[in-house]
């Protein structure tokens, strides 16, 4: 979940993506896992889906390295359209006191109207092991 206000619109980097309506400084957490309201999925139940639903799946969900299990948002939240880039400017955090799940601080000041973006690589288990052609 987002804990900045955001809004979607047309990315340059591919489809839609996740903008700041709000300056974020250096440091503060931007996103966090909430189990009231993400979803999550075991590998074994992943792998009993169809081909179809693990594809829909692979573009919203991440693998992740702290609990083996996959994990994504909502429908109609944000986070789905949180585009990947190497020069991102969210980095994930991985700290058992604060989640069981990574969660993700700003690497630098992000002014309003910059598109908030993660590097995959750096948490998804699921594209580490399998890379996609597209990253």
């Amino acid at each position: 979940m987002y804990l900045f206000k955001v809004e979607i619109k047309k990315s340059p980097i591919n489809g839609k993506g996740v903008f700041a309506l709000e300056n974020i400084s250096k440091g503060e957490v931007v996103w966090r896992y909430k189990p009231d309201k993400d979803r999550v999925l075991s590998v074994g139940d992943y792998e009993k889906l169809d081909s179809n639903e693990k594809s829909k799946l692979d573009r919203i969900a991440y693998l992740s390295p702290s609990t083996n299990r996959y994990v994504y948002p909502p429908e109609n939240d944000p986070a789905l359209f949180t585009n990947h880039s190497v020069d991102n400017n969210l980095s994930v955090v991985f700290d058992k006191l604060v989640s069981d799940e990574p969660f993700f601080v700003a690497n630098r000041d992000i002014k309003i109207g910059e598109e908030l973006t993660n590097n995959y690589l750096d948490f998804d288990e699921a594209i580490k092991n399998h890379r996609p052609k597209w990253l």
